[in-house]
């Protein structure tokens, strides 16, 4: 399975310390060049910058350049969020991984799946990856990752 992920979601991980559910859970993780510059370059001694940068020197997250530049949505353009969906699209991607809210509504209007930071840990849980998913929020949260409805998810997952 491939995947094409954006920035916050691998910050948002990597602040939990389970960055690497992504390999445990995905053949292939695929981030933009701009992805890699917001969070290895921009984010420098930021979390998720040497997570990342170590993810990508062991191979298993690749950055890979868009092709086409017109797949890039016009409100996304010079974005992380922009050349993921434009990646996603031209690697026929399973789905993008993404937070931002405008971007998840950009994805539904190309009918490109998409799944969060959260549900990532989410699918981590039912696939049997990690046991409770709550002390992995709570420690994201406590890092300063924002998680909106968090009561809802705990009992959707039944924690």
């Amino acid at each position: 399975m491939i995947v094409v992920s954006n920035s916050s979601p691998l910050i948002g991980l990597a602040k939990a310390g389970r960055l690497r559910l992504l390999r445990a859970l995905y053949r292939e993780v695929l981030i933009p060049p701009k992805v890699f510059e917001d969070v290895v370059v921009q984010g420098r001694g930021r979390a998720g910058s040497r997570a990342v940068a170590t993810a990508v020197r062991e191979g298993w997250i690749r950055v890979v350049a868009v092709r086409d530049a017109r797949q890039i949505p016009p409100r996304f353009r010079d974005t992380g969020e922009g050349e993921a969906i434009a990646l996603c699209l031209e690697q026929q991607a399973e789905f993008l991984i993404v937070d931002d809210r405008a971007a998840r509504n950009e994805c539904t209007r190309r009918t490109i799946p998409w799944v969060t930071a959260v549900g990532v840990i989410r699918d981590a849980k039912r696939r049997g990856r990690v046991r409770r998913a709550k002390p992995i929020f709570d420690r994201m949260i406590a890092r300063g990752f924002g998680i909106a409805d968090y009561q809802a998810i705990l009992q959707s997952i039944g924690e």
